[in-house]
């Protein structure tokens, strides 16, 4: 029940309302720096991006930003009808239930990376932060 209403928010985030998921303030938003590192942990590649997301924007604004300057990063997604936006592959490499592998969504603040606990639909990146985005597996190694 909390997943569906914590869903329900972020989604209600993305529509185009006026006043919803922008800041209170008014006049032109100031796009922020931002890092997007992808990991994969099985073949310990990693690649680094330097893009933007609008000021108290969204972390799929930051990547569709990334997606649109940068013909070498891509990413996928699908809309789950209660849990909201999933991303689902990056530069290709998609996440799979056989394999028992997904993408990890971290944040690296100040040297510190922590666990993201919601997904790209929901989580606002702060300025200069580095978003990890790891392949990895939930299978137990």
């Amino acid at each position: 029940m909390a997943l569906t209403a914590i869903s329900l928010l972020c989604v209600a985030a993305l529509l185009p309302i006026s006043g919803l998921g922008l800041p209170a303030h008014s006049g032109k938003l100031e796009q922020v720096p931002v890092r997007v590192t992808v990991i994969n942990e099985f073949t310990n590649e990693q690649i680094s991006y330097s893009s933007t997301v609008i000021e108290e924007g969204l972390m799929f604004g930051a990547l569709n930003q990334l997606q649109e300057t940068n013909n070498d990063f891509k990413f996928t997604y699908t809309i789950h009808k209660t849990f909201g936006i999933y991303l689902e592959s990056v530069n290709g490499l998609a996440g799979s239930d056989k394999d028992q592998t997904y993408w990890e969504l971290l944040s690296e603040k100040d040297g510190v990376v922590t666990r993201l606990e919601v997904g790209i639909g929901c989580y606002q990146p702060q300025r200069d932060e580095n978003m990890i985005l790891r392949f990895t597996t939930w299978a137990k190694i």
